[in-house]
């Protein structure tokens, strides 16, 4: 019995220590999808927020671009590898 319980525990940690290490579950902060939208578009951030959208964290960022128009990103806050920052 104090083997399985053991083994359990072990087992649970390397699950939680891998979901960690893995950045594909990892949230994007707000200030990294600036920095992300910015370096895509190379505007200026006019505006930047986070909303929930259908139950999905999502951060809208408005952009001026070097010719003068304004760009709506938005860009999936709850995991890196799916950010899908497509235009409005």
């Amino acid at each position: 019995m104090r083997k399985s319980r053991s083994h359990l525990w072990r087992t649970l940690l390397l699950g939680l220590l891998l979901m960690t290490l893995n950045p594909a579950l990892a949230e994007v902060s707000l200030n990294k999808a600036v920095e992300q939208a910015k370096k895509r578009t190379g505007g200026q951030v006019i505006s930047a927020e986070t909303r929930n959208q259908d139950g999905q964290r999502v951060h809208n960022i408005r952009i001026l671009t070097q010719d003068g128009k304004v760009r709506r990103l938005r860009i999936n806050a709850n995991n890196r590898g799916g950010g899908n920052g497509g235009r409005r």
